[in-house]
C-alpha cells in the first residue's frame, strides 16, 4: 500500500512541479513585476479577504463527501443532487457576505469591482474542488492529479498572452488577470463534469429543504473546521492591509509567494490522504506507516527548506523578482517555511482525523489558533510589519500541526520512542551545520552545492525516508 501511495504521488507530484512553479513563481512574479506594487498588493489583499469567506462556499463538505464517498461509492448518486443545490444557494449568500462586510470595512467601487471577480474566482473553485473530490474518492488519485493542474496550465497560457504578445487590446492589467483565472476555471469545471457524466448523468440538483437539512447537519462539524483553519491561515494578508497599508501587503506577498508554492505541493499528501484514509479507517497498520512516512518526509523537506532559505532567501527572490525582492521579504519567507514544520503535522494527521470523523478536539484548538494569530498579528504587524504577519503565520501552523499530531498519537496509539529521535536529530545537525555555516569552510560554491547535496541525502537516511536496502537495489540495478 505505501508503494502503491508513493507511485501516485511520485506522478502527481511532478505534474505539479511541471506547471504550478511555473505559475508562481514565474507568471505570478511577471504579473507582480509588471504591475504598481500597490495595486498588486491590493489584490493580493483582497484576493485574501475573498478567501477568508470561502468556507460559506464549503461548508466543509468537500471533506464530508470524501469520507461519505471513499467508503462507499454508490453514495455518488444519493449526495450529489443535494450537495450542488446546497452549494448553488451557498453561492448567494457568499457574495452577500463578502459585499457586506467589504462595504463595513470601507472598499471603494473599484475595489468591489475587483472584488466581484475574485468571488467568481472562488465559486469556481469551489465547484471544482467538488467534482475533484469525487474523482479522488473514487481512488482515481493521478486523474484527479491531472484536474488539479489543470486550471493552473490554462492560466499560464493566458496570462503569457496578456503579459507577453504585445497585443494592445490585450495588455495586462489586474482585471484582466482575475479575468483570466475565472475563464480557466470554467474550461476545467465543464472538462470534470465530462469525465464524471456516468455518474451524475441521472442527478437531478435538489433545492428541497427534507434533502438539504440532512446533509447539512452532518457536515457542519467539517465546516467548522474549514473555517477556522481558513480564516487563520489567509487572515495575516487582511490584516497587514488594515493595519499598515498596501505597500507592505506586496512585500509580505513577495516572501509569501514561494511559501504559498510549497505549501501548495505539500497540500497534494492531504488531497490523497484523506480518501485514503477514509477508504481503510479499519487498517490500522497502514494508518500508522503511511501517516509516520508521510509526515517525516514532509517534515524533512521543510527543514531542508527553511535551512537553504536561512543562507539563500535573498537570492531566490533576487532570481524570481530582481526587481523588487529585498532583505524584509526574504525574511518573510525565512520565518514562513519555520512554520511549515507545523503545516506538515496538520496536512497529514489533520487529514487522519478527519477521515476518522473525530472533528471535536480539532475544532477546539482551531479555534484556539484563530484567536492566537489575530492576537499576535495585531500586537506584531503594528511593530515589525510584515515580519510580525510572518512570525503569526509561524506560531499558528506549529501550534496547531502540534495538536493535531497529539490528538492522533492519543486516539491512534503513536509511540513516541526517545531512540527514534536520535536519527533525526544526529541529522538535522549534520544539516544545519553543512547550511548554514559549511561557506565558511569553502569559498567555492560548487564545494558547498555537493556539501549541502552530501547532507541532504545523510540526512534523508537518518529521517528513515530510505534503507540501505533502497540503495544496493539501485546499485545493482
Amino acid at each position: 500500500m505505501l508503494q502503491k501511495f508513493l507511485k501516485d504521488m511520485a506522478f502527481i507530484q511532478v505534474l505539479n512541479l511541471l506547471v504550478k512553479p511555473i505559475w508562481i513563481l514565474i507568471i505570478d512574479a511577471a504579473v507582480q513585476d509588471a504591475l504598481p506594487k500597490e495595486i498588486y498588493g491590493n489584490y493580493f489583499a483582497l484576493f485574501n479577504f475573498s478567501l477568508l469567506f470561502f468556507i460559506v462556499l464549503d461548508l466543509g463538505l468537500n471533506s464530508f463527501n470524501i469520507t461519505e464517498v471513499a467508503s462507499d461509492n454508490s453514495k455518488i448518486k444519493s449526495l450529489t443532487g443535494s450537495i450542488l443545490g446546497i452549494k448553488l444557494l451557498l453561492v448567494l449568500v457568499y457574495v452577500l457576505i463578502v459585499f457586506t462586510v467589504g462595504a463595513v470595512l470601507g472598499y471603494t467601487s473599484t475595489e468591489f469591482g475587483l472584488l466581484m471577480i475574485l468571488c467568481f474566482i472562488q465559486v469556481f473553485t469551489s465547484l471544482n474542488q467538488f467534482l475533484r473530490s469525487i474523482v479522488a474518492s473514487l481512488q482515481r488519485f493521478k486523474i484527479d492529479g491531472v484536474f488539479m493542474v489543470l486550471d493552473r496550465l490554462l492560466v499560464i497560457l493566458f496570462v503569457s498572452v496578456l503579459l507577453w504578445s504585445g497585443i494592445p487590446q490585450l495588455q495586462l492589467t489586474i482585471h484582466r488577470f482575475a479575468y483570466a483565472q475565472v475563464l480557466s476555471l470554467m474550461l476545467v469545471f465543464c472538462a470534470l463534469m465530462f469525465f464524471l457524466r456516468s455518474y451524475i448523468r441521472q442527478i437531478s440538483i435538489s433545492f428541497k429543504l427534507s434533502a438539504l437539512l440532512p446533509v447539512m447537519k452532518k457536515s457542519w462539524p467539517f465546516a467548522l473546521l474549514v473555517s477556522l483553519m481558513g480564516m487563520y491561515t489567509y487572515i495575516d494578508g487582511v490584516m497587514v492591509k488594515g493595519l499598515i497599508g498596501d505597500a507592505e501587503v506586496g512585500t509580505y506577498a513577495l516572501g509569501y509567494r514561494l511559501y504559498f508554492a510549497i505549501l501548495m505541493l505539500a497540500q497534494v499528501f492531504s488531497g490523497v490522504l484523506l480518501p485514503l484514509f477514509s477508504k481503510n479507517i479499519d487498517n490500522l497498520p497502514m494508518i500508522k506507516t503511511i501517516s509516520s512516512y508521510t509526515s517525516r518526509l514532509l517534515m524533512y523537506g521543510g527543514i531542508v527548506l527553511a535551512l537553504l532559505a536561512g543562507v539563500f532567501s535573498l537570492d531566490i527572490l533576487q532570481l524570481i523578482n530582481p526587481a523588487k525582492a529585498n532583505t524584509d521579504s526574504a525574511e518573510v519567507l525565512v520565518i514562513l517555511l519555520i512554520g511549515f514544520v507545523g503545516s506538515a503535522l496538520t496536512l497529514v494527521y489533520g487529514a487522519l482525523l478527519t477521515a476518522s470523523k473525530n472533528l471535536v478536539w480539532l475544532n477546539r484548538f482551531a479555534a484556539i489558533t484563530l484567536v492566537l494569530n489575530v492576537i499576535v498579528n495585531s500586537v506584531l504587524i503594528p511593530q515589525y510589519d510584515a515580519q510580525g504577519a510572518a512570525i503569526a503565520t509561524m506560531i499558528s501552523q506549529l501550534f496547531f500541526g502540534t495538536a493535531c499530531f497529539g490528538i492522533a498519537a492519543h486516539k491512534y496509539g503513536l509511540s513516541l520512542r526517545v531512540k527514534t529521535f536520535v536519527g533525526p536529530i544526529l541529522g538535522l545537525i549534520i544539516l544545519s551545520i553543512t547550511i548554514l555555516f559549511g561557506k565558511q569552510y569553502s569559498s567555492n560554491d560548487s564545494v558547498h552545492f555537493v556539501m549541502i547535496t552530501a547532507a541532504i541525502l545523510l540526512g534523508a537516511y537518518l529521517f528513515r525516508l530510505y534503507r540501505a536496502e533502497d540503495v544496493k537495489s539501485l546499485l545493482r540495478k
